[in-house]
């Protein structure tokens, strides 16, 4: 059975700066940076659900190995908290652009900002001051 995969809405925070997607797990304070064809593959999945071969397909010109990486792709946003699975059938998507192995960066410098309940976890100094344990 192919498992289709729709982004997490309810746990993230994800926006488009130029040709890069920024999103956020806000639950584990980890946030990735996708550029080019892992923007790409974002960009379709908020059209709605799809799978690793309906986001090959969307591609004109893909090596055998697309369909793979891709899954691979699905698999590791999945694992990250960014994307679940659907029961949903795949919408139909098309791309202009041209394929390349998705890459994800992952960044946790900010976790300990992105976590922080500002107004319970501050010292008596107030924010930025955090409380240290």
């Amino acid at each position: 059975m192919t498992v289709a995969y729709k982004i997490l809405e309810a746990d993230i925070s994800h926006n488009r700066f130029d040709d890069e997607i920024i999103a956020v797990n806000l639950a584990t304070g980890s946030y990735f940076s996708l550029h080019n064809t892992a923007a790409e593959l974002w960009s379709l999945l908020e059209r709605g659900p799809a799978t690793a071969d309906s986001l090959s397909a969307a591609f004109a010109d893909v090596p055998a190995s697309a369909s793979e990486e891709i899954g691979m792709f699905l698999t590791r946003l999945q694992d990250e908290g960014l994307l679940t699975t659907s029961t949903e059938d795949p919408v139909r998507l098309t791309s202009a652009r041209a394929y390349a192995t998705p890459v994800v960066e992952e960044f946790d410098e900010l976790r300990e900002l992105l976590l922080a309940d500002i107004v319970h976890d501050t010292d008596e100094a107030g924010w930025p001051h955090l409380i240290t344990t």
